[in-house]
């Protein structure tokens, strides 16, 4: 049973990743022809959100049908959904527009899969019936056309799309998986065979009939009654199949892969000429064998061109030519050597191709079709001996926009049929098949290519440029609520703010300074200026009394103005206006009284003070009365408690004086930058930190624990909050950096970079930095 569970999830997680795959690209057209903004916006939102969900939307799908291989269900259309087709039918209702246009949808998937493939399901019913506990019908059936296709509209749900967009990714489903499920159920019934359950139904519908229906028991077939299958049938490997060539296919394609140096073609691949014994074959040079015509080895190298297999495996594998030249020689029981020119031209084509085989710039699907093109190169290169000079040669240019279209590109599971790859292959195909010495074939496919890439990258574009205007405006909002919040942080630390203040201050003039921020940015005119109404505001409440009473009396008119105007620049209502500025007035009104009432105490504690000076200077001259100087004590003692009392009332000298509007300033600056404590500082001279001062628009590889590598590119530095936005080659995002966690993430090899430049001259280069003096001349 197992068996069946994991052969059936493969086969669906395949085709899945298909289904997506044609999605995006419906999507994107749709996009692009649609005349209205807003079913083009939601057509592009539905690729992104399609896009984050991929995984997910794969991962529920096929966790649903394997939840009903434990929990069978009946997924079936039944009297509900037909009740609510025909109250749809006559205006009432039961389900909106959009779930009756789903419904009907699977329903008509689910009826054309039972009419087509009628006898395989009735098949696998009958054989699953007899491997799980409860009763298997065609409507309760793990993998049948109900239960599959409720499983994927489940899987749909979690996503928000709109309708035009969910009908869409419904139809591809059809095309791509529901119409070809019969596959799967031939494949399941051969699996349930050859394990030997029910083996020999001949009429699976006639068979349930004549049993009425009723579940045979389940048989406990051991395995040693169950006929293993011979050798040679479907599923069955032989040992050691994988190590017989291919018909027709020479021994020395499969030589050497990837192993630079491993063809020895300094020597011709032949030995030395002491060593050479005079038999047919490839001779080394200075044997006194007369070297092949260049004529000759072009002809010899176009017929390795025409017999090279299509490589679609994992890894690529570079050509051995002098042992393919070796095997010629000897099946013609001729003999040649090579000019010495030809024989570095061999060589230093096979160190260009070695180099571009351990490029981790490129995905190794795309390697393994560059790869192929090492034949069509040596053959221009032998050719022409100046080749390696001819830095604008159309050959070397289609090489090098294949590799640089591909730079970000990842292989999906289902990597065979991506736009891209496909291109790449039929490029590599045309030019080994059609390629014989006319150059023009480089020149006509390097401009179709040229289109192609033109159109993949306005796609990626589109996307990219929605997901960066996305990124930076949510990172701008950020920014703006955190220099915000920095301004009233400086100007309200440690202070005690009457209720009326902090209302003006946080439903008024937060969003005041807010939509400044957004809007004009904080070295703009108006932003100062609020900051100043902000720090003026809170000034008025909390400056001593009276000592301000003339700065008040010139401020308070032309603060009430601006704050008036900053209420009404939000459309508050006149009633909130009138409440907020009348608890404002109120407030001013009790501290002016306060002020004025210290003030006379202190002239009335002034001219006491004046009176027992008097009384002191009197006293050296007459001596005082006991009765006297009893009252004198009494008020000395009653002016040092009103001193006491008026002081409690007045402000602390020693509170913190308020910011200047510069200093508040500093602190917004620096409000926005991104905390990561976690992560240790770096000194401003380090080599990582430094670097990430250059990287606009450079790709690299990002590795991350228990993921796959995946490329991605630096499309967007937001520097509202000096962050670092990734994206993959589809213009997705991929991760967003700090400075100092990208400098970590450089120092950690958690992001790799990828070399810059085309990668024939930077094969070039390495080829003259490893090869050493050469005849031939080369630039790069």
């Amino acid at each position: 049973m197992s068996l069946v569970n994991q052969k059936a999830i493969q086969w669906i997680q395949s085709r899945v990743e298909e289904v997506f795959a044609q999605v995006d690209d419906s999507l994107f057209t749709m996009a692009e022809k649609a005349h209205q903004q807003d079913e083009q916006d939601q057509l592009f939102q539905a690729i992104r959100a399609i896009r984050v969900e991929h995984s997910n939307l794969v991962d529920s799908f096929c966790d649903g049908v394997e939840e009903r291989f434990h929990h069978p269900r009946n997924d079936s259309p039944g009297e509900d959904a037909e009740l609510d087709l025909r109250a749809a039918s006559n205006g009432l209702s039961l389900v909106n527009n959009d779930d009756l246009e789903q419904q009907v949808a699977i329903r008509s998937m689910v009826a054309n899969i039972r009419r087509d493939h009628a006898e395989p399901i009735a098949a696998l019913s009958l054989r699953l019936d007899t491997l799980l506990p409860e009763k298997i019908y065609d409507e309760n059936l793990p993998l049948g056309p109900a239960a599959i296709c409720a499983a994927f509209a489940d899987a749909l749900d979690d996503v928000e799309i709109s309708l035009r967009a969910r009908m869409t990714v419904l139809k591809k489903f059809e095309l791509q998986l529901a119409n070809r499920l019969g596959e799967l159920y031939e494949d399941c019934n051969s699996l349930l065979i050859e394990q030997g359950v029910l083996p020999h139904i001949q009429d699976p519908l006639r068979e349930r009939s004549r049993h009425g229906g009723e579940k045979p028991p389940i048989p406990g077939a051991p395995t040693a009654l169950v006929e293993p299958p011979l050798a040679g049938e479907p599923g069955v490997q032989i040992p050691g199949a994988a190590d017989i060539p291919a018909a027709g296919m020479p021994a020395g394609f499969a030589a050497g892969a990837g192993q630079p140096g491993a063809t020895g073609y300094p020597s011709a691949g032949a030995g030395s000429a002491a060593s050479y014994s005079g038999g047919p074959g490839l001779a080394p040079a200075g044997a006194g064998v007369p070297a092949m015509a260049t004529p000759t080895l072009l002809q010899q190298l176009g017929h390795f061109q025409m017999s090279m297999p299509a490589h679609t495996g994992a890894t690529g594998q570079l050509v051995n030519v002098t042992e393919l030249l070796q095997q010629s020689l000897v099946q013609s029981e001729k003999s040649a050597s090579l000019h010495e020119l030809d024989s570095e031209v061999i060589r230093l084509v096979d160190m260009l191709f070695s180099f571009m085989l351990e490029d981790r710039n490129l995905a190794e699907p795309i390697k393994v079709q560059l790869i192929r093109m090492q034949l069509p190169m040596l053959k221009l290169a032998v050719g022409d001996k100046a080749f390696f000079s001819k830095g604008g040669h159309p050959a070397r240019r289609l090489l090098n926009e294949l590799a640089d279209a591909a730079i970000g590109w990842q292989p999906g599971e289902n990597y065979l049929n991506d736009p891209l790859y496909r291109e790449v292959c039929t490029i590599v195909e045309a030019v080994l098949a059609e390629y014989d010495r006319d150059e023009q074939i480089f020149v006509r496919l390097l401009e179709s290519f040229r289109q192609f890439s033109a159109r993949e990258r306005k796609r990626a574009e589109v996307m990219e440029r929605r997901t960066v205007d996305e990124a930076q405006g949510t990172a701008r909002v950020e920014a703006s609520k955190a220099r915000v919040a920095a301004v009233f942080d400086a100007l309200t630390a440690e202070r005690k703010l009457p209720k009326i203040v902090h209302e003006w201050l946080n439903r008024v003039w937060s969003s005041v300074l807010f939509r400044a921020c957004l809007k004009e940015g904080t070295d703009s005119s108006a932003w100062r200026q609020h900051v100043l109404t902000a720090r003026d505001l809170i000034w008025s409440v909390v400056a001593p009394m009276p000592e301000s009473s003339v700065k008040m009396r010139r401020l308070l008119p032309v603060l009430k103005k601006r704050l008036e105007a900053g209420a009404q620049s939000l459309s508050l209502s006149p009633g909130d206006r009138q409440r907020l500025m009348g608890g404002l007035d109120m407030l001013y009104r009790e501290r002016q009284k306060l002020g004025e009432r210290v003030e006379s105490e202190r002239e009335r504690r002034t001219r006491e003070r004046l009176v027992q000076e008097l009384r002191r200077e009197a006293d050296s001259v007459v001596s005082i009365p006991v009765e006297e100087a009893t009252n004198a004590a009494v008020i000395e003692e009653q002016v040092a408690e009103t001193q006491v009392l008026d002081e409690s009332r007045e402000l602390p000298a020693e509170q913190k004086a308020l910011p200047e509007v510069e200093e508040i300033q500093q602190v917004v600056t620096e409000a926005a930058a991104a905390n990561s404590e976690d992560l240790k500082p770096l000194p401003s001279d380090d080599n990582h930190w430094q670097q990430t001062y250059h990287l606009k628009d450079s790709w690299f590889l990002l590795r991350r624990a228990e993921k796959l590598p995946v490329r991605c590119r630096l499309a967007a530095i937001i520097s509202d909050l000096d962050q670092f936005m990734f994206v993959n080659r589809q213009g997705a995002k991929v991760g967003v950096y700090s400075r100092l966690e990208l400098a970590h993430a450089l120092r950690n090899e958690e992001l790799l970079p990828l070399e810059q430049g085309p990668l024939f001259e930077r094969a070039l280069e390495y080829v003259v930095g490893n090869c050493g003096e050469s005849k031939i001349a080369i630039s790069v």
